[in-house]
């Protein structure tokens, strides 16, 4: 296979993760390509599921996981009341006949209540409302989250007006995947307001005036790349305030006494972007008025397309290949079960775990998670770049990390929400206002309270993910990675360390990287490097970042954003060298060891393809290395790698030790 740069656009490797590339080419010897000599099969004969724009390993066990989530929900032999809100809310998504007959249901109401508003005042009171409260929409927005001094205890994020296009810098440069996003965006909201009964003019002033009030506001918000940097950190979650400073800054819009109608009085608050109050003062008046008014019916109206009638989610699903790249849309049962997944999580996850998670495997993984932890502890001694104090708080951060493996063993209590049976006479609209309430509900519940450790809230066990919470100083390997082929009690010990090994390993290393440095053992943000380390460790991520920005990662020749991606992919570097340190460990103890495969099982993981909507977007938003370079960028870090497969200078695979740039 001819992979060289004087005949492929990017470098060094084929960008193998372009639905149909690689079926243009032989299999690549491992010393050239790694990542597509080991997945060149899977690559060439993958097809894309309906309705999806990628596929990968990760998805292959979704899907798997998902088959059998769809099982549960129609398993009558299930007895109890978390089975009973899942049936019922799943059948009463699929009853196509009752959301026909209820058609817009009370949406015109919702749309009218801020139709009818005549004035900045008027529409101040709008915000402070139920109505709006309950059914409506907002310009600034908050949430429950942990205090960043103190996470022991909730607080409230007040986070900054939400963009139709998500990104604040597609408003000053229109990137091709704003174009596409801007066109579904606008096609959902012109098909919502004429079912509404708006005519074409009316509905194209509310576009152009909801656009202009965005595009105003947008110039004071963060981009998705300050988002993403280190730097955000304090930027974001530094900013304490209180309801009278709010009342003091923001005297214009009425910010202080809408908190104060919705019950929220809270002395832990932070304000994200406090550029962005300040701006949304200068611009909260009457000649803003219409502009606004249209951003909140347009989002009313659009929000309102995938949950009335089938015709409406027909016409999303046709918006929504078009801004994909794709042809088919995933079956109704599939999107009936997501939506159960996100209203339902702490329900279904109890039923799944019951039935397919073992506490063998729970234990198992611990084990590992605890082998690597040790791992760490000697890593972090011996790394001589660091100075003792560092290396001391490193490691007093690395022993209070708390895992969490599989699910919890203490779950949100689902009692007080009723979702009834079509025969009973609920509707989806009606279980939907309920799921609503019963979120406020949990909201006020924990409001003003200390945070109880062994509750995971309403975090979601059955996806295909792990994380680690810096908040928390916690490490989740969750139920639905459990199997396929991260992990199983009949892989080898080799391929469990590629798979989830290097899952455990890359997500304990977020507690130490450019983020996590900012965050000490408790959660809070708080420097505990030296400041000379941390200037190391930034230098050390600094020659990341121009390795990977130096990547062409298009048929065009487009340069990786590697300042996007750099926290993700130390960590990436960071979990392969943890497994290859239990490694050596295993053959010191006198044990063997395969490293063809464990590379083999690393490299089989982030086995993906997707079209080039879906390529464009990721190269825009995501913080994490496009598959093939999460492999091949990251292995060919490390001697095993080399000595395994004898590569040497020249192949396409080779790295030269003093251009090696893993940070740990």
């Amino acid at each position: 296979m001819e992979i060289k740069n004087n005949i492929q656009k990017e470098s060094p490797w084929l960008n193998s993760n372009i639905m149909g590339r690689a079926a243009s080419f032989d299999v690549p010897a491992v010393k050239d390509d790694f990542y597509l000599s080991v997945n060149y099969d899977w690559i060439k004969n993958a097809k894309l599921k309906p309705g999806r724009a990628a596929h990968s390993s990760f998805t292959d066990l979704q899907y798997e996981l998902d088959a059998n989530l769809r099982a549960l929900m129609t398993d009558e032999t299930l007895k109890g009341h978390d089975a009973d809100l899942i049936r019922n809310l799943y059948a009463l998504w699929l009853d196509w006949d009752a959301r026909n007959k209820n058609g817009l249901g009370k949406l015109k109401t919702h749309v009218e209540a801020v139709e009818k508003i005549k004035s900045i005042d008027e529409l101040s009171e709008y915000f402070k409302s139920d109505e709006c409260k309950l059914y409506g929409s907002s310009i600034a927005n908050f949430s429950l989250g942990l205090d960043n001094d103190d996470p022991n205890f909730y607080n409230i994020e007040i986070s900054a007006t939400g963009l139709s296009l998500g990104d604040s810098a597609e408003y000053k440069n229109l990137s091709a995947n704003g174009q596409r996003v801007k066109k579904m965006s606008e096609g959902i909201a012109l098909y919502m307001l004429k079912k509404l009964g708006y005519d074409d003019d009316a509905s194209k002033k509310i576009l152009e005036q909801s656009y202009e009030f965005e595009k105003t506001i947008a110039a004071s918000m963060m981009t998705v790349e300050e988002l993403a940097s280190p730097e955000s950190l304090k930027k974001l979650y530094k900013n304490k305030i209180t309801l009278e400073e709010i009342r003091e800054k923001s005297k214009i819009f009425p910010f202080a006494e809408i908190l104060e109608s919705y019950k929220v009085f809270s002395d832990r608050m932070n304000l994200q972007q406090p550029k962005w109050l300040e701006a949304l003062n200068k611009i909260y008046n009457e000649s803003q008025l219409e502009n606004i008014k249209s951003y909140l019916i347009r989002n009313i109206a659009s929000g309102a397309i995938t949950r009335i009638d089938e015709q409406s989610f027909r016409e999303y699903q046709r918006l929504s290949r078009q801004r994909l790249g794709i042809k088919e849309s995933a079956p109704d049962n599939e999107i009936a079960a997501d939506f159960v997944h996100g209203h339902l999580l702490t329900p279904l996850s109890k039923i799944y775990v019951e039935k397919y998670i073992s506490p063998e495997t729970k234990q198992d993984v611990t084990n590992i998670i605890n082998e690597t932890i040790g791992y760490y502890r000697e890593m972090l001694k011996n790394e001589t770049w660091l100075s003792e104090s560092t290396r001391e708080k490193a490691v007093e951060k690395l022993d209070a990390i708390k895992p969490r493996v599989a699910y919890p063993d203490k779950w949100r209590d689902y009692s007080g929400l009723d979702i009834k049976s079509k025969n009973d006479g609920e509707t989806l609209e009606t279980a939907l206002e309920k799921l609503n309430k019963f979120g406020w509900e949990n909201f006020y519940s924990k409001l003003n309270t200390k945070v109880d450790r062994e509750m995971w809230g309403d975090s979601d066990v059955i996806i295909v993910n792990s994380y680690y919470s810096p908040s928390k100083n916690e490490i989740f390997i969750i139920a639905g990675i459990l199997s396929g082929d991260f992990y199983g009690p009949q892989r080898s010990r080799e391929e469990n360390l590629g798979g989830i090994g290097a899952v455990i390993g890359h997500e304990l290393s977020h507690a130490f990287d450019t983020k996590g440095a900012q965050m000490d053992k408790n959660g809070a943000i708080k420097d505990w490097w030296q400041p000379e380390d941390y200037e190391r460790f930034q230098a050390r991520a600094d020659r990341l970042i121009k390795y990977l920005s130096g990547m062409k990662v298009t048929p065009e020749g487009d340069f990786y954003n590697g300042s996007l991606v750099q926290t993700e992919t130390i960590a990436d570097m960071a979990g392969v060298k943890a497994m290859l340190g239990l490694a050596s460990k295993i053959k010191a103890e006198g044990g063997d060891f395969d490293y063809d495969k464990f590379f083999r099982s690393y490299a089989r993981v982030w086995a993906n393809i997707m079209t080039p909507a879906r390529l464009d977007y990721l190269l825009k938003i995501d913080v994490h290395a496009l598959p093939y370079i999460r492999v091949n960028a990251v292995v060919q870090q490390y001697e095993e790698f080399y000595k395994t497969y004898g590569i040497k200078s020249g192949d396409l695979m080779y790295l030269a030790p003093e251009e090696r740039v893993a940070v740990w």
